[in-house]
């Protein structure tokens, strides 16, 4: 099926730095897949739309039931790369029977989005994205435990280099987490848990070999992970410089992901993959949030889903998404 087969894309705050990149990677992976570029700015829209080809600028205001749009745009996919606390974009999918991505909410957050599926669970597929980075580091430590037998622990920690700044959307969704957020949410001992200090804190190591202070983050990243069946589970975040910037280098995103437990080829101990996106955290977003995307019209190793409540690794092998990153030159290697 060609791309132009499919309704349009439509990214609401399309424009800002993790939309307009996940708009580029869409075009990269899809010349022909028709997008729509929503936003209060119509200029900046327009000038992405024009960019991209294949797409159209649109207008948008958060505070109308219509949310601003024409009454005969009848979307596939929309992506919300911009918060709306009234959730009247998720009913507006709904109505039009359009699958909604949800990408902000950390796993306190998700009540609403929740309720909202279940009154009107048949209308279109919901996804839960609210991982880091478009669930890349969730969905690549699920494809490394699936060379295991037994799974104890999947633990990932994040190392964010300060000369990569947040997005401004981004820097306000992590202000908003931090501020309001309760303790972090980890499994330990296959029970769920709310930590504090000091057993939130944890010492991340680098790609160099540097340690970092990490910390563990309240992000859906832990029910992805739940897949594995491991009974410990935490995803940590750690702010410090990275090797790339260390040489000289353009600051990059490094997730580091180990898996404790015994492998089908009989070894057993603790295993790390290192994952490295020279261009950084916005960008490995794109990509990730590009393939759930994929696996909303079938397009990532799984069926097209018709309706209901999706996790990322719900729609997409993540065989599929290894052979993407492959593509972008974003390999995982153990180490």
């Amino acid at each position: 099926m060609s791309d132009a087969a499919f309704g349009p894309v439509l990214i609401l705050g399309g424009y800002g730095s993790v939309g307009s990149r996940t708009a580029r990677v869409l075009r990269r992976l899809h010349p022909k897949l028709p997008l729509v570029i929503a936003g209060r700015d119509s200029g900046k829209a327009q000038a992405l739309a024009d960019e991209l080809g294949h797409a159209y600028a649109a207008p948008l205001d958060l505070e109308r039931g219509d949310l601003g749009l024409l009454a005969d745009l009848k979307p596939s996919v929309v992506l919300m790369a911009v918060r709306d606390l009234s959730l009247r974009t998720q009913r507006w999918a709904a109505a039009k029977g359009a699958a909604y991505v949800a990408l902000s909410d950390g796993v306190f957050e998700i009540g609403p989005a929740l309720a909202g599926f279940i009154r009107q669970s048949q209308a279109a597929p919901v996804v839960l994205l609210g991982h880091s980075m478009g669930a890349v580091p969730a969905l690549a430590a699920l494809h490394a435990a699936r060379e295991f037998e037994r799974v104890d622990a999947v633990e990932i920690g994040l190392v964010f280099d300060p000369a990569d700044p947040l997005g401004t959307a981004s820097q306000k969704d992590m202000d908003r987490i931090g501020a309001i957020g309760p303790a972090s949410l980890l499994k330990s001992g296959g029970l769920w848990r709310w930590i504090g200090a000091p057993q939130a804190g944890r010492r991340v190591t680098g790609v160099d070999g540097r340690e970092h202070e990490g910390l563990a983050v309240s992000l859906v990243d832990v029910f992805s992970l739940a897949q594995s069946g491991a009974p410990n589970l935490r995803v940590d975040f750690a702010l410090g410089e990275t090797a790339s910037s260390r040489r000289g280098e353009a600051p990059s995103l490094e997730v580091i992901t180990e898996v404790t437990g015994r492998r089908r080829d009989g070894r057993e101990s603790r295993f790390r993959w290192e994952l490295v996106d020279p261009d950084g955290y916005a960008a490995l977003s794109a990509k990730g949030i590009a393939v759930v995307v994929e696996g909303l019209f079938g397009l990532a190793g799984k069926a097209r889903p018709e309706g209901g409540l999706h996790l990322p690794e719900t729609l997409v092998d993540t065989g599929h998404l290894m052979r993407r990153l492959g593509e972008f030159g974003i390999v995982m290697r153990e180490v």
